[in-house]
């Protein structure tokens, strides 16, 4: 199972876990300690969220993600899969931050 962790680019950010390995758009990421039981979780939660055209969906959908890619954050090993999950979170939270008005002009 594949679940959308943010946009980068107006393209979306994939994640799976595949025998055991955790793949970020189809590339291998030393992340420990996540299984293909966490990203249907993942999913479900966001899943979860009644669909609506409200800006504010999108806003809540992020901030779930954003919840998700902080628990990988934990768990990343090495400093290029740490700055490649930093940049997604930094782009979801923006989008949060933007729809709550935080971001200023």
């Amino acid at each position: 199972m594949k679940a959308c962790l943010g946009k980068l680019h107006d393209k979306p950010v994939m994640i799976e876990v595949r025998d055991g390995i955790v793949y970020i758009d189809d590339e291998p990421e030393p992340i420990k300690n996540v299984t293909e039981a966490d990203i249907e979780a993942f999913q479900a939660d966001l899943d979860n969220v009644p669909a609506s055209d409200d800006e504010g969906h999108e806003a809540l959908l992020n901030a779930i993600r954003a919840a998700f890619l902080a628990k990988l954050l934990g768990n990343a090993v090495g400093d290029e899969t740490v700055s490649r999950l930093s940049h997604i979170l930094d782009s979801v939270h923006y989008d949060v931050l933007q729809y709550l008005g935080e971001t200023g002009d």
